[in-house]
């Protein structure tokens, strides 16, 4: 496989995922993998489920995939999630939830890592310098032959970067610019959500990840915004569900 479309976080969003999909496509992929979450939060799990499996997409289960499956985690979430998730069960058939089940916490596809939150656990972050260095840190040790991972849960797109020395610095995230990824250092990447942006702009995020050439282009498309929030209100989710994708946060 050369190029891939690699997403995460869609959250139930088929207007965003119907984008990053036809945006993708337009550049030639030859697949996708995804990262975890694709239900929770908005108004579609059955159908981007559906979408992603016409894709034969590949991925990792996310915490609230796993929420789907096992109500009790998600008595950790906040009410909105809480909310949103118990919405999700509702729509999913048993096709749905053995979709999800036969996911894995963790995978390796064409000698790249893929995760939701760590490695360990979707339901930890890589927020900052320690947490990025502890997870360079166990890559190191359980996967020494492996030099990328890729992360979601977060919502936002993220490089990290270990050099050779043991330094943990972030580099920028250009959009439509490939950044080549050198075989001296580690990687820790997140293509940012589809479904549920949170960097103040209401685009559906995600990369086209080139593995022939290591290098990666962040991407960033616009959606029917407006008929994601319909949908949302409509669906008697909480209102501030759909408020916040207006503002990407």
């Amino acid at each position: 496989m050369a190029r891939v479309a690699i997403v995460s976080d869609i959250h139930g969003n088929l207007e965003a995922l119907k984008s990053v999909v036809r945006a993708a496509r337009a550049e030639g992929v030859d697949g996708f993998w995804h990262l975890g979450d694709v239900v929770g939060y908005n108004a579609d799990p059955t159908a981007c489920l559906e979408m992603l499996r016409e894709c034969g997409a590949r991925g990792v289960q996310g915490n609230h995939d796993l929420a789907a499956l096992d109500p009790q985690i998600a008595e950790s979430f906040n009410i909105l999630a809480y909310e949103a998730i118990h919405y999700t069960i509702q729509q999913l058939n048993s096709g749905h939830l053995a979709q999800l089940h036969a996911l894995p916490l963790c995978r390796t596809l064409e000698g790249a890592l893929l995760c939701h939150g760590t490695p360990e656990t979707p339901h930890s972050y890589i927020l900052n310098l320690y947490q990025a260095r502890r997870i360079f840190n166990l890559m190191r040790k359980r996967f020494p032959d492996i030099s990328v991972c890729f992360f979601g849960h977060t919502h936002h797109q993220k490089i990290w970067v270990q050099d050779p020395r043991g330094k943990v610095m972030t580099v920028d995230t250009p959009n439509s610019t490939s950044f080549r990824l050198s075989t001296e250092n580690l990687y820790l990447i997140n293509p940012g959500s589809v479904g549920q942006p949170r960097q103040r702009d209401s685009r559906a995020r995600f990369l086209i990840f080139d593995t022939d050439l290591q290098a990666i282009d962040f991407r960033a498309v616009p959606y029917d915004v407006q008929r994601a929030q319909e949908k949302i209100l409509r669906a008697g989710l909480p209102e501030y569900l759909a408020l916040r994708l207006q503002d990407g946060v």
